[in-house]
């Protein structure tokens, strides 16, 4: 991530602003880190008295390669297994007989019928799990989770691999930015969440090409700083302690390091519309975040719907 930035980039600012997640879409793919999802989505939606919507994308399962035709009665017994399924996985948590849900389980691909869902029922933020595998540039995430933060314009909050339980959502909320324009939505987030909760907002930028030395560095860090609180609200002091923090390295270990100093129940970063993981600057490293930080990451992509 490059310090070298146009301060016209940065100028303008949203107002505070509470943020308010009525509905919640929560993902499940059954797989190692769905127990955690659920835990976190039961978290958020005791805090905001939220509903939550249970989204499963079934398939019917077929033996034996090369068959053209797919008997109905496979989709039948796929779709009562998956929904049986999750209704285990419900029963599960008790916490879940206190709160509003509901399940669809429905043929479709994950990103059709979570996409669908969003629109038609108004969902403020999909939280789904990310298996994080290393090695894979381009699907650091999973193909799925990849393909949601590129579509969805709603924020998606990822619980990867590392991340633990919170108790205590946004008491610490880490916010990881490019200075740039197309990150004032997040920085809104950042500073609202922490806001509602009272809790402590960071505001970091990693500088990758190494420190200054001298007047130099004094100056760079000077103007970071700046340009870091310009995208916050102006009045963000008078509901949150707000700190800015300059580190340098790379960014995706730089941020999760900084994310376990403060203890951050969250990390928040901007999504570039039409972004892929693999593109420079924050796009590159959102992977690697995901894939090691303690706590869920929330994406928020550079425009509403």
């Amino acid at each position: 991530m490059s310090a070298t930035i146009s301060p016209a980039e940065v100028s303008p600012h949203l107002a505070t602003t509470e943020v308010i997640f009525n509905k919640l879409l929560v993902a499940v793919d059954f797989t190692a880190q769905t127990q955690q999802v659920l835990k976190t989505a039961v978290t958020l939606a005791t805090c905001f008295n939220a509903e939550l919507l249970f989204v499963h994308a079934a398939y019917p399962t077929v033996y034996g390669a090369g068959m053209e035709f797919v008997p109905a009665d496979a989709y039948d017994i796929s779709l009562e297994a998956a929904q049986s399924k999750l209704a285990d996985l419900i029963a599960s948590e008790p916490a879940l007989q206190q709160i509003k849900h509901r399940e669809i389980v429905e043929y479709a691909s994950t990103l059709e019928l979570v996409q669908r869902t969003v629109e038609n029922e108004k969902v403020d933020l999909v939280i789904a799990g990310s298996h994080g595998a290393r090695g894979l540039e381009r699907l650091a995430l999973g193909s799925v989770a990849e393909t949601m933060l590129r579509h969805l314009h709603a924020p998606v909050m990822i619980v990867g691999p590392h991340a633990t339980s919170f108790t205590c959502p946004f008491r610490s909320v880490l916010f990881g930015s490019t200075l740039k324009l197309t990150e004032l939505r997040a920085a809104q987030y950042a500073s609202g969440l922490a806001e509602k909760f009272h809790g402590k907002l960071t505001l970091l930028h990693v500088i990758e090409d190494g420190p200054a030395t001298g007047i130099e560095l004094a100056l760079v860090e000077q103007r970071v700083k700046a340009e870091l609180m310009r995208l916050l609200p102006s009045d963000v002091d008078l509901y949150s302690k707000a700190e800015v923090r300059i580190a340098y390295g790379k960014a995706a270990q730089e941020i999760t390091s900084v994310a376990r100093d403060e203890g951050a129940s969250v990390i928040v970063c901007g999504v570039a519309e039409n972004a892929r993981l693999a593109d420079h600057s924050l796009g590159s490293a959102l992977a690697g975040v995901i894939r090691e930080a303690h706590c869920p990451v929330l994406c928020v992509r550079s425009h509403s719907a």
